[in-house]
């Protein structure tokens, strides 16, 4: 059952967790789901080869989304950022499979560029820790979420079931134990969660 949709841990259960890499580092292995993308802090370092790279490995079939991708407000030139993140929802469109978000205090242009290019495919912000008030604004936009190790009560008690996606990105915890600790918070139980889950990953990374 795919729960972990992001996860810089190599040694994640196979079929149970999406992992993150850069595209020079893509190696797949049997049996293993990843997503690859430039993250934002990688922007100003992206070459030709690895943009080269990155249109290759993306129509690989055990690449199930493009990411993680976007604007980062503490890192240095978002205009270059802006440009990468643009480039790949383009590729994400191109191949037709979801966008993986990371986003800093760029929630803004997040919401300007989901509306200029309007994408057919899902995207998802990953790691999300901000506050209701953002999260509402998103909803409206029709994004995803994916909540890790921390995150914001109100948030997730708000989030409808059906937008919720869950991740240990570079946590130790244990998925399992991260989906149990948010089903008490909701008040349902560990297993319908899981499913639920199981469920969202399935209807956005599995849309073929």
């Amino acid at each position: 059952m795919l729960l972990d949709i992001h996860t810089h841990r190599e040694t994640g259960v196979l079929g149970e967790s999406i992992l993150n890499v850069e595209p020079a580092y893509f190696h797949p292995l049997e049996g293993r789901c990843y997503s690859v993308g430039i993250h934002p802090w990688k922007a100003k370092e992206a070459g030709l080869m690895d943009w080269k790279r990155l249109d290759e490995v993306a129509r690989h079939p055990a690449v199930l989304a493009i990411g993680e991708a976007g604007i980062d407000k503490l890192t240095a030139d978002v205009l270059l950022q802006k440009e990468v993140f643009i480039r790949q929802i383009v590729l994400s469109e191109s191949v037709g499979k979801p966008l993986v978000v990371h986003c800093v205090r760029a929630f803004n242009e997040l919401i300007e560029l989901k509306r200029k290019y309007r994408p057919q495919m899902p995207w998802v912000v990953h790691g999300f820790r901000n506050n209701l008030h953002t999260a509402f604004r998103l909803m409206q936009e029709g994004i995803f979420f994916s909540l890790g190790e921390k995150y914001q009560s109100d948030v997730l008690q708000h989030l409808p079931l059906e937008r919720l996606l869950v991740e240990t990105d570079e946590s130790a915890l244990d998925i399992r134990i991260l989906i149990g600790r948010m089903a008490e918070e909701k008040a349902v139980e560990a297993s319908f969660l899981c499913g639920r889950i199981a469920e969202n990953v399935r209807s956005i990374f599995f849309r073929q």
